[in-house]
């Protein structure tokens, strides 16, 4: 292990013991095992469950950041690819191979290992196959050019700092995909324009100093341009982007949303045609419910909070969250991780459904199938149809600890 990489690990591991600390040091007294709620967000039951027993995948490595379902290959069928965090000697990048059944092989790894990384997917070099962006929290940008059978061309951007999350998006309109990096630390957010072959040359750098948490990508104004959502540690910030490509942070002199959040997701939850921004964290030690955050935007800039009926979970630690229409009822859903108990053991946590109104109001369901309790800590999740039966089944990606393995969950709705 290189001096950096090994500075990057003991950082991550002191936050990660911090984590584990607070949550010891602000137990909720007489917790039971599930937390009851009010009566005016009691939880109207689905008729059946919509999840069964889990796959697991990659099980032992601890998985951090956000999993990609993709169509590596080119068949038709969505694949699957995520990094793991430790151990750091081992290569770091798996991709699995969708059957199109709900099941999955795993490739070779043919390729260098880019240290845990934010994953993006997308063809940067218009060959017609998927290519993958790795921001790597050990001070690389590393670009995969797929070949359409599971083999890549790697390249690799060195550079000061590590990154968090990445997205690929044609940010200036010439027609080749755009890298976007969120930093963990001194980079803030890092706009890199594209050529079409695999390279990249800055051209912003917003928020320096900041440490990067979470980021989404999308039109928030409806000027047709996209714009970036970001997740710093003390709040949220929206950059929308100017007519001549500039970047403007909106509102100029603040978080558009202050607090501490792990994760970020983007939908139109109200169905008024502006994105709205759901969120998952909450600060550790708080005396009050934890749950998801919703605000909605207005398309110019202003969020009102809409969370009726998300606070259900004791105030620990909490992160991971994604939005899709699971219950195919027309509106957005929040599928998200927490605890409906307040053990610190890490080894404790659940996934949970709140289903919406298409108005901005949400129901529990605990009934969804999904286990409350007994997972390790979901660091990062993702929606698709990995079955091809129209409904929209759930990948998660689960820390471990010296006492449980990390894994890779996948949840076939039923």
């Amino acid at each position: 292990m290189s001096s950096a990489e090994h500075n990057s690990w003991l950082r991550w591991m002191g936050g990660l013991v911090l984590v584990i600390a607070l949550s010891q040091a602000f137990p909720v007294p007489g917790q039971q095992p599930t937390t009851p709620l009010p009566p005016q967000v009691q939880p109207q039951p689905n008729p059946a469950p919509l999840y069964g027993k889990p796959l697991l995948l990659g099980e032992g490595p601890e998985w951090r950041a956000y999993p990609v379902l993709v169509d590596i290959n080119g068949d038709g069928h969505l694949d699957l690819v995520a990094t793991h965090r430790t151990p750091v000697e081992y290569n770091s990048l798996h991709i699995w191979l969708g059957s199109g059944q709900g099941t999955f092989n795993e490739l070779p790894q043919t390729w260098p290992s880019p240290g845990y990384s934010g994953l993006a997917a997308g063809d940067i070099n218009h060959d017609g196959h998927i290519d993958l962006f790795a921001g790597s929290h050990f001070n690389r940008l590393v670009t995969f050019l797929g070949d359409g059978k599971g083999q890549f061309t790697v390249s690799t951007l060195e550079t000061p700092d590590g990154y968090v999350a990445t997205a690929l998006v044609d940010v200036n309109g010439d027609g080749h995909l755009d890298a976007i990096a969120l930093g963990n630390a001194q980079p803030g957010i890092e706009i890199y324009h594209g050529d079409g072959t695999g390279k990249w040359t800055l051209a912003a750098q917003l928020m320096q100093g900041k440490v990067g948490r979470a980021l989404a990508i999308g039109d928030i104004n409806g000027d047709g341009k996209p714009d970036i959502v970001a997740v710093f540690e003390f709040g949220v910030a929206v950059f929308l982007q100017d007519e001549a490509g500039g970047w403007v942070r909106s509102p100029t002199d603040d978080f558009a949303i202050p607090g501490q959040f792990w994760s970020v997701a983007l939908g139109d939850v109200n169905k008024d045609g502006h994105l709205d921004i759901v969120l998952s964290g909450g600060f550790v030690g708080s005396d009050n419910p934890h749950g998801p955050d919703v605000y909605l935007g207005d398309g110019k800039g202003n969020w009102t909070p809409s969370s009726q009926g998300l606070k259900v979970f004791p105030p620990v630690y909490q992160v991971g969250v994604a939005v899709g229409d699971v219950d195919n009822d027309g509106c957005l859903d929040i599928v998200t991780g927490g605890k409906v108990t307040g053990a610190p053991d890490v080894a404790s946590y659940g996934l949970f459904l709140f289903t919406g109104d298409c108005r901005g109001n949400w129901t529990f369901q605990p009934n969804s199938g999904l286990p409350s309790q007994d997972l390790s800590l979901p660091q990062g999740l993702a929606l698709g149809d990995l079955n091809h039966d129209g409904r929209l089944d759930i990948v998660a990606v689960h820390s471990g600890s010296q006492r449980t393995p990390g894994y890779v969950s996948v949840w076939l709705h039923q």
